[in-house]
């Protein structure tokens, strides 16, 4: 599972590395997405941080997410050629 302060550094470096202004698309889930809601819909927080960090790690490690994105980007590659 990656931290805050590990995402900062990834950052940092891509920064460095392609420029303040490379455009980028980016999806980040923290702890506060990681929710559960009782019969009537509202929201229940979940108290045990290890659950919410097996459940962060758990999508961070899924490949459906993975190839559907590069899916996409190859869709739209495909439409401009």
């Amino acid at each position: 599972m990656t931290t805050l302060s590990q995402l900062k550094t990834k950052i940092n470096k891509l920064i460095e590395n392609q420029g303040e202004d490379s455009p980028v698309a980016a999806f980040i889930y923290t702890k506060e997405d990681v929710v559960q809601y009782d019969d009537d819909r509202n929201e229940v927080e979940i108290e045990d941080n290890k659950i919410i960090e097996d459940v962060l790690y758990n999508v961070e490690d899924t490949d459906y997410i993975y190839t559907t994105i590069q899916d996409s980007i190859d869709d739209e590659l495909s439409h401009r050629s």
